[in-house]
């Protein structure tokens, strides 16, 4: 009586698997050696953010689904491809980009992919066909999504305030915060649900791949894993808003807040997948079965081409982080020439405004600053401006960055809302938005300057920092915030504030360009 060869019968006689599976091990060992702060700063965001704390569970999972692929895998030939030095490359390119501008998502994305190519590189096409789902399945591991907060908390406050509209009770929205006759109530970043959706993400990406076959079904049942949890988070918050209005705000506060919020989620998500397995698709997948004993085919991966293919991947690995360790060895030198106090131009005199200490832009890490409040005329309003100069943020910290907005987040009475953009001289634009203090509101403009060019797109400052350092240049940037206090006079503050921008723009740019050339 025979038996379908498990992986091990087709592995050890015949010894197909035994130098590539040593390869591998080694060539992977090495990459987690190389990038072990890439990976480390993966694990340190888990253990201290609630919403990546599923990243635990991802290697343990596709090392799972691995092993359900056991026989398929042994019905294959390993077969070393040189072809996957290319994606390597270009892995490697990333993450020294990465590295050289502190882009931490980048760094642990291509650190991660690396896996994946490394598999390919040593084991061939066949073994990553296979694999591919569970290969691709590590992306889950970056903890990478904070960018959805902001919109988020959008979306949950429009939700939650058009549905007590429907339900009849009055209630008053001032941006993220509103006030009903029992009370009043605020979204912040942990009402977004961005911790909802990227574990609904995770659960039903895994789910789809398991319960069903076809590719539409488990494309569907993703986009419903990302649909559902934003709908649920806003129906979460509309009902705690309501169970507080309801029992005159004593109950829905503080712990039990959050205690309701998560078991809303748990009972949608059980629902969600009890609802998926209507559809669910029991046919064996295409792998199961008989499988035919693993031949090998002569020449395709003998002893010297595995070896040549494992050397040059180990030095693709390692090259990437040798030269990002080169590259900031180096000392760009001390930021020179900013000078200090206000921006002073044309008709535009300083002025000693007393609320001016109580605000500032809430960026840190500059290596330079300048700024302060000038006016015009007597009657017009004052308007300040404020540069932050930034050089080597790799050892000193990024000007774009989680850290680092208008409002501050070290400064919890402060919150800000982006206005869309204003038009500037010669084509270029700059961001608007409100910020509203403990006892005034102020109206900003904020511009970034890098290498001698003006934008408003984070993405762009770091891909031209990254590029300048890259070919030995520095990561020299600025931001630009302009700003003027008003109370119901907005667009006669606003329109100040526009001419001070096209006075002293010019003034500011060649200042920069002094800086950057010291």
């Amino acid at each position: 009586m025979k038996t379908a060869p498990s992986m091990l019968d087709g592995m050890l006689p015949g010894r197909v698997w035994w130098w590539p599976l040593a390869v591998l091990a080694l060539l992977l060992a090495i990459t987690l050696l190389v990038f072990q702060p890439t990976y480390a700063s993966m694990v340190d965001t888990w253990s201290r953010s609630e919403t990546f704390t599923h990243g635990f569970l991802i290697v343990p999972i596709v090392l799972f689904l691995v092993w359900l692929k056991r026989d398929e895998l042994a019905g294959l030939t390993p077969q070393p491809n040189a072809w996957a030095l290319i994606p390597m490359a270009l892995l490697g390119l990333a993450w020294v980009m990465a590295e050289l501008v502190d882009v931490t998502s980048v760094r642990q994305f291509a650190a991660t992919l690396m896996i994946p190519t490394v598999v390919w590189l040593i084991l061939g096409n066949a073994v990553l066909r296979a694999l591919q789902f569970p290969l691709a399945y590590l992306l889950f591991a970056v903890p990478f999504g904070n960018f959805l907060v902001p919109p988020l908390m959008d979306f949950t406050a429009d939700f939650t305030v058009y549905a007590v509209q429907l339900s009849g009770i009055p209630i008053y929205r001032d941006g993220l915060q509103f006030e009903l006759p029992t009370g009043s109530w605020s979204v912040v970043e942990a009402c977004s649900g961005v911790r909802y959706l990227i574990a609904s993400v995770a659960l039903g990406t895994l789910y789809a791949y398991i319960m069903y076959r076809s590719m539409w079904r488990r494309l569907v049942f993703v986009a419903v894993s990302i649909v559902v949890p934003i709908v649920a988070n806003g129906l979460r918050a509309y009902m705690i808003v309501m169970i507080g209005h309801l029992s005159g705000m004593e109950h829905a506060a503080g712990v039990d807040h959050l205690i309701y919020g998560w078991l809303f989620f748990g009972f949608v998500i059980f629902l969600m997948f009890w609802i998926g397995t209507i559809w669910r698709e029991d046919g064996a997948p295409a792998s199961a079965g008989h499988v035919e004993p693993p031949q090998h085919q002569a020449g395709s991966s003998g002893p010297g081409r595995l070896a040549t293919v494992g050397l040059l991947g180990v030095l693709m690995v390692a090259a990437a982080p040798a030269y990002s360790e080169w590259m900031n060895q180096r000392d760009l030198g001390q930021v020179q020439g900013l000078g200090s106090g206000p921006f002073a131009v044309a008709d535009w005199q300083a002025q000693d405004v007393e609320s001016a200490a109580s605000w500032q832009p809430g960026y840190r890490y500059a290596r330079a600053e300048r700024g302060g409040w000038v006016a015009r005329m007597e009657e017009a309003p004052a308007v300040g401006a404020h540069v932050a100069y930034y050089r080597e943020q790799h050892r000193y910290g990024s000007m774009v960055g989680w850290d680092n907005i208008l409002a501050g987040r070290h400064q919890s009475d402060w919150t800000q809302q982006r206005l869309g953009s204003v038009s500037l001289e010669n084509g270029v634009r700059a961001e608007r938005f409100r910020l509203r203090g403990p006892d005034r509101q102020l109206l900003v403009w904020r511009l970034y300057w890098v290498g001698g060019a003006l934008t408003t797109r984070p993405h762009e400052v770091k891909a031209r920092e990254a590029l300048n350092r890259l070919v030995g240049g520095r990561d020299d940037a600025a931001l630009l915030v302009f700003y003027v206090e008003y109370d119901d006079a907005q667009e006669a503050a606003e329109s100040e504030l526009g001419r001070y921008v096209d006075h002293a723009l010019p003034t500011m740019l060649d200042q920069l360009d002094e800086v950057r050339s010291r």
